[in-house]
Order: C-alpha cells, then structure tokens, then sequence
C-alpha cells in the first residue's frame, strides 16, 4: 500500500510594530516522502519432492484407453488441446475447464485433479507429466502433453491434505466387499448411521469402535487413515472431509463405491 505523507506548514503571527518589518523569507517547501513500495507477494515455494497435478485430458483413437463417443483423430485432439490451452491461460477457471471440457471420466468431477504425488511415488500411468509439472510454480500450467491416454493439458496445483479416520460398513455388492459381507444396502446404511450417532457421544472412543466395527485395514490404527492429498480419495469421501473444522464430523453418513463411512478430520 502507497501510504501518501501530508505536511502541514504553521506560521507564527506576529504583533503589530509601528516599523515596518521585512517580510520573512517563506521557509522552502519540504520534499514530498513517499513510503517505499511493499515488497511483492513471492509466489509459493513449489515442493520439489511433491506436487498436486490437475489436468484436461483430450482423449483420441489412437490413446491406449479410448473412452466411449471419443472418435477424434490424434491431429483433431492435438489441436483441441491447444485450444483449451489457450483458454487455460488466458483467465478461463481451470477446474471448470476441466469439468466441462475433459475426457477424464473420474477426473474431471474434481476440476480436473489427477492426484498429489511424491516424486518417488508417482503413477507410472502419469509419467508424461512428472517432468513437466515438477519445474512448474504452483498455478501455472504446461504445454500441452502427449501422454498414453491423451493429450493433456496439466497444472500444477497447491498440495492440500486432509487427515482423517474413518468407520466403513460395506454391504454385499459393495466394490471390494468380500463373500462374507451379507448385509443389504439398506441395512449397511441404517448401521453405519447408528455409529455415526454413537462417536458423536461425549466419553465414547472412536478408535475403540473404528477396531471393532470398521470394515477395511485402517480398523487396526482405529480408523486412522492418514494425511492423503487432493485427488486420491473417493470423491464424495474427500468433498466431506475438506468440508469440516479439524476434531469435527462429517454431518452425515458418507456413500462411496465402497460402503458407507462414518468420518472425523483430525488434525494433520
């Protein structure tokens, strides 16, 4: 901020004399001050050791996965990239560009986030943009790249986490439910809200029930499952637990293609 120094002059006035005095020499006008200019904000420090990626991917016939209704050539989804961009960097919202605009099924729900990786982590299935993305400032986005499903159009997005623990009911159809889940879905979802009103009572032990009603491995640390980035958590899940204070619950039963979650973000 410009912060501008008024000066006020006062003149002292003297009483009359019957000799005429000289008139006084006007004191110069001060120098105007000007505040020094803040410094300008630095951009954030990119982790050099991980990153958070969104992307706009435009799929074609010749990428290794061909979703349904894609029948642009590679030149076609070439250009279409380019074009997307140039929107992307001259004021278009990325997540919304990716919303409406990209062929990532999963991803572009979540405005294009592909995960937050570490570079000793990164998917094999994104190596197109580890490079690419790693010399990046946080915000800014790269040129388009030719990746196996695609040509895609990344940035480089702020790593945020959320930790959290968990209880998970899985009913018998559920993705990953064993043979000896039997419950329906109805039953999975009236039980999973019976504990979400149980943790919520003063004196009783979340992890205690996470061990011995939670469906999943996380039981064994009481549900704890972590500090995982943007990207790489069921949607409805990560939406939920951003959605709420630390120490806080998720105000409702979560459904996701795994069952039904009671949730609390702790602190990470």
């Amino acid at each position: 901020m410009r912060y501008v120094l008024s000066f006020v002059l006062a003149a002292g006035l003297l009483g009359g004399c019957e000799k005429s005095e000289p008139p006084a020499t006007p004191a110069p006008e001060p120098a105007a001050v000007t505040a020094p200019e803040a410094p300008a904000v630095p951009e954030p420090i990119a982790d050099q050791n991980e990153a958070c990626v969104q992307g706009i991917i435009v799929s074609h016939t010749e990428a290794s996965v061909v979703p349904d209704g894609v029948t642009r050539t590679k030149d076609e989804a070439r250009l279409r990239a380019e074009g997307l961009r140039e929107r992307a960097t001259t004021g278009a919202n990325f997540p919304e560009l990716a919303q409406a605009e990209s062929d990532g099924r999963s991803t572009a729900p979540r405005g294009g986030v592909l995960g937050t990786f570490t570079r000793a982590e990164w998917p094999a299935l994104h190596g197109a943009l580890k490079d690419p993305v790693f010399v990046l400032p946080v915000g800014s986005v790269t040129e388009v790249i030719d990746a196996p499903y695609g040509f895609v159009v990344a940035r480089r997005c702020p790593v945020e986490k959320v930790h959290t623990r968990h209880i998970l009911i899985r009913y018998q159809g559920a993705r990953n439910a064993g043979d000896d889940i039997t419950r329906s879905k109805d039953e999975a979802r009236a039980l999973a809200e019976q504990l979400h009103g149980a943790v919520q009572m003063n004196g009783v032990d979340f992890a205690e029930i996470a061990r011995a009603r939670s469906e999943d491995s996380s039981a064994e640390r009481g549900g704890d499952i972590g500090a995982i980035g943007r990207g790489l958590l069921e949607l409805p899940y990560e939406q939920a637990a951003f959605a709420v204070e630390e120490g806080q619950f998720a105000t409702e039963v979560v459904e996701t293609r795994v069952g039904f979650h009671v949730i609390q973000r702790l602190p990470l």
